[in-house]
């Protein structure tokens, strides 16, 4: 039986010995790809369980849209391009990992020599079979609370999908697939055809 543990925070986080790259803090909650870690008081992550690397077509999609993104954001002068692992603290309980995310020129100011402190305009996560959960339902809901302006969760397998805050909440704008074009206002003048994205 799991006893209540209290919340951590992100300085503790970046203290903490045995921390691999990909875990992320939800309200002061422990996750590693999208499974809750329960810790033993002495703060070492005894319980986690082992999980994969993401698979070669989930690096091979997340490298083709990144170098994509890339190219045209420095060319263009319109902001910066990271791909994970790059913390996102949204707050002192919650620090995230998308796999691509967008900071635009004029926000700047929120890239610290650590670590992005507050939304970005744009978060991409591409997903794997292990985290279709964590990223559909819990960063989804998070990025909206912390109001991240436009996430994309691209499939793999299915139709990839645009979302733009409404208010407080995501509303659908695209569901992609085959010979679509992905695009955003983020990015004037940027598209890619999904297929290209999946190729083999």
């Amino acid at each position: 039986m799991k006893t209540a543990q209290r919340r951590l925070t992100y300085p503790e986080l970046r203290k903490m010995p045995g921390i691999g790259e990909r875990y992320e803090l939800i309200d002061g909650e422990l996750f590693l790809d999208g499974e809750r870690v329960y810790l033993s008081p002495d703060h070492l992550a005894t319980e986690a369980r082992m999980t994969p690397a993401p698979n070669v077509k989930h690096q091979r999609v997340l490298r083709r849209l990144f170098t994509k993104m890339n190219n045209h954001v420095e060319a263009h002068q319109l902001g910066e391009v990271f791909v994970a692992p790059v913390d996102v603290v949204f707050d002192e309980n919650t620090t995230l990992q998308p796999d691509i995310l967008f900071v635009s020129s004029a926000r700047r100011g929120i890239i610290g020599p650590e670590y992005v402190l507050g939304p970005p305009d744009l978060v991409v996560e591409i997903l794997s079979p292990y985290r279709v959960p964590h990223d559909r339902v819990t960063k989804f809901a998070q990025y909206a609370h912390y109001g991240v302006g436009e996430y994309w969760i691209v499939d793999p397998v299915a139709e990839s999908e645009v979302y733009r805050l409404a208010g407080s909440t995501y509303e659908l704008t695209a569901s992609l697939s085959g010979d679509q074009t992905l695009e955003t206002p983020l990015l004037p003048g940027w598209q890619v055809i999904v297929r290209d994205l999946f190729a083999a």
